[in-house]
């Protein structure tokens, strides 16, 4: 069976019976290869331009899995937040906000996932990742706005191929690269810098074989 969707199951009238179901697991090799690059959501607002949590939204979505269940009923908001950040890409429910992907994530909505993700936060969280494949969500690492850096609260969700994060843009090529060659900050706050990663005040990873 595939890893999403409704399925059916034939009844039987045998009292505490059990039925085992061989699910398709989704693959770390299908969501790289099907990574959204870009700006999957067109905004002319300027609302939506960081949009980390499109793209993984927009991939789930090309691998199969509708998010349906990305809700308010299932999700909580944000920090500060009334309402969770949320629309519509091709009729498809998608996550605008990082953190609150992360927190769908950890519903375990579809096969291939861990029961619970790994606590990976610290300056050393690229070496208990080395070498494994998965999605790692950072969280309160950069400053929006007039945030102290004690306040901060921006994140960033992305896949990781044992060695990087994906490369999605010109300027989030500069970033990776920058990243994989040893260079954790650049120019924070600006729209062509990066703020470190491991200053995250915690990092969780879902490894994805």
């Amino acid at each position: 069976m595939p890893a999403t969707g409704k399925h059916s199951v034939k009844t039987n009238t045998t009292p505490d019976s059990r039925v085992c179901l061989q699910v398709q697991a989704i693959t770390f090799q299908q969501l790289w290869d099907n990574y959204v690059t870009g700006s999957p959501y067109d905004d002319p607002t300027g609302a939506y331009s960081n949009q980390c949590a499109i793209r993984m939204s927009a991939t789930f979505h090309k691998v199969g899995v509708d998010m349906k269940s990305f809700s308010q009923k299932v999700v909580p908001p944000a920090k500060g937040k009334a309402s969770i950040g949320r629309i519509l890409l091709d009729g498809k429910a998608t996550a605008t906000r990082a953190d609150e992907l992360a927190a769908w994530l950890t519903k375990v909505p579809f096969c291939g996932l861990p029961a619970k993700p790994e606590d990976i936060t610290g300056k050393d969280w690229e070496s208990k990742v080395k070498g494994r494949t998965g999605i790692i969500a950072f969280s309160g690492y950069w400053t929006r706005g007039k945030e102290s850096a004690a306040d901060a609260s921006g994140g960033h969700i992305d896949l990781w191929n044992g060695k990087r994060l994906t490369i999605s843009g010109p300027v989030d090529s500069i970033a990776t690269i920058g990243r994989y060659l040893g260079m954790r900050s650049l120019f924070a706050g600006t729209d062509y810098g990066w703020s470190d990663l491991a200053g995250s005040k915690q990092i969780l990873f879902w490894e994805v074989k």
